[in-house]
Formats: C-alpha cells, sequence, structure tokens
C-alpha cells in the first residue's frame, strides 16, 4: 500500500499500547469487511443507528403498526437525525416483544462472522475495549484467539471501576448487548434512564478518558451513538491532559472541525485516504500488531 494512504503511527499512540495504557473505541466500520461463510466470501456490514432506525421502520409498516403518514413522520425524524425521538416512537408502535425480535434478527444473525479486523485488535494489547455495538463479533473474536474476556455493559460501573484499578482486560459494551435486551440504548427513554439511574458509569467512563489514551477506529464523529458517549465524558476532557486517537477517512471532516476536536477534546485525527472496503483500516491495525509483537 502506498504511503501516501496510510498515516503514521504516532510514537505516543504506541507507547500507551506497550504500556496497556491504550483502549479501543471499536465502531460499526468493524463490522465491515469480507467474510467466508461455507467456502464463500461475501460483504459483511451491520447497520449504523440511523440505518437501523429505517430497518425498524421497514419492519413496522411491514407488519401494519404504522400508517404511511406515520411512517413517513418517521421518516423526516431519522433524517433530520432525531434518533432518540424516532427510536422511541418506533419501539412504542411496535411493541416491546415485536422491537425485540426485530434487533435479535439483525444482530443474531447466525451467518455473522468476526472479520479480519476483529481478529486483528485480538493481536494488539490493549488495556480494554469500549464498543457501542450491540453484536457478539468483537467476543467472539477473542474467543476464537483462545481469551474470554470479562464483558461489562453500563449497569456494571464497579466492575469496570475494579478492572481498570487492576490492570484487567475487559469489554464494555457501552450501549449494551443483544444478549441483555434490557441494557440496550437506543431510544429517548433508554438514555434518560441510563444517564439518571447509573451514575456510576459516567464516573467509569470518565476515569477510562481521563486514565488511558484512547483509539477510535471504524467510528464517525456523526453517528450518534459516538456522540452520546462523548457527551457523557465532558469532564475528563476538561482535564486537558491525556491525547486520544482517531483513525478517520480523510474528508470526513474539515479543517475546522478539526480543530474544535483537538482543542476541545484532545482526539487527533489520524487520516488516511478510503478505498472500497476501506483496507487501510486493516493495514494500519496490522502495523499496530507488527510493532507491539517486535517490542513485547
Amino acid at each position: 500500500m502506498s504511503s501516501k494512504l496510510r498515516p503514521n503511527i504516532p510514537s505516543q499512540l504506541m507507547e500507551a499500547i506497550l504500556d496497556r495504557r491504550c483502549v479501543l473505541f471499536a465502531g460499526a466500520g468493524l463490522s465491515r469487511g469480507e467474510v467466508e461463510i461455507n467456502g464463500s466470501t461475501r460483504e459483511q456490514a451491520l447497520p449504523t443507528w440511523s440505518n437501523l432506525l429505517i430497518v425498524l421502520l421497514d419492519r413496522a409498516a411491514e407488519l401494519n403498526h404504522l400508517a404511511s403518514a406515520e411512517a413517513s413522520r418517521l421518516r423526516r425524524a431519522v433524517k433530520d437525525k432525531k434518533f432518540l425521538f424516532a427510536a422511541e416512537a418506533i419501539r412504542e408502535k411496535m411493541g416491546a416483544r415485536e422491537f425485540d425480535d426485530a434487533l435479535e434478527k439483525i444482530f443474531r444473525d447466525p451467518s455473522l462472522r468476526p472479520t479480519h479486523r476483529h481478529q486483528l485488535i485480538t493481536q494488539i494489547p490493549f488495556a480494554a475495549v469500549i464498543t457501542t455495538n450491540y453484536d457478539k463479533l468483537i467476543e467472539n473474536a477473542y474467543a476464537r484467539s483462545g481469551t474470554i474476556p470479562p464483558e461489562y455493559s453500563h449497569d456494571n460501573a464497579p466492575d469496570v471501576i475494579s478492572a481498570l484499578s487492576t490492570n484487567r482486560f475487559f469489554i464494555l459494551k457501552a450501549h449494551g448487548e443483544i444478549d441483555r435486551k434490557d441494557t440496550i440504548i437506543l431510544s429517548e427513554r433508554d438514555y434518560r434512564n441510563m444517564t439518571y439511574k447509573e451514575p456510576g458509569f459516567k464516573a467509569a467512563l470518565n476515569t477510562i478518558f481521563i486514565s488511558k489514551t484512547v483509539l477510535f477506529v471504524g467510528t464517525s464523529f456523526n453517528d450518534p451513538d459516538v456522540n452520546l458517549v462523548l457527551e457523557t465524558v465532558t469532564e475528563a476532557f476538561s482535564a486537558k491532559g491525556t491525547r486520544h486517537f482517531a483513525l478517520i477517512p480523510s474528508g470526513d471532516m474539515g479543517s475546522e472541525e478539526t480543530q474544535h476536536w483537538r482543542e476541545f477534546f484532545g482526539i487527533q485525527f489520524l487520516s488516511y485516504k478510503a478505498s472500497k472496503g476501506h483496507p487501510e483500516v486493516d493495514d494500519f491495525l496490522e502495523r499496530l500488531s507488527v510493532e507491539a509483537l517486535q517490542d513485547s
């Protein structure tokens, strides 16, 4: 791969990885990639929050839970990025059971497989992995590598703090997991309950962003799930001490936005010129893995 397409690995990032002070923030982009099923290769991708809401809308309409006018109104809400409102309205119309069944069909699809990117992250000595993804692909990738790490959600704040204090690796499903649908954060009510009923989770996230270097991979800073996490940890960013990093396609963010994230959140963007399938992400993770192995 041409050096023009690949960002350099900052020494500060590599030092944090080798010292086991780096936490990976894994976004939906990690699920994108080719997977092999029964000897054939196919492209796999799970929906982003906005795409997920459209899928749920289509399902609600198919089941005659939404009139045409209601469906159009909610589509406009999704287009206007009123995601929490739209999710709440869709769940109310579908009913909790059918809403959960629809999520199950998407995120427990038996054809889903960990991608090459998932396997690569298991080879890098991260201190922990945070993800807003509901699926089990990260956990399955670690299981394939011979490791079954503890898995926490936003209702396990004391366990997260304990793991951080003893330097134990863990996976944090920040917005819940498909096996525990009561933990899933998708609607306005879900987010409100998490914010007011689980203040310990906010403290746990702040601890991570204050004490660790966070590397964002497969995330978009326009995605609501990422922004909700960052809103939760505003106190951590006010410390102005820890540098964080994000691997993103060039062109995703203008210079003013880049400056904003750097100055207010301490996030340095590592940009790559994206080609089809974003193989540049795999290349970056492979280089992290090789450097970590050489220096271990």
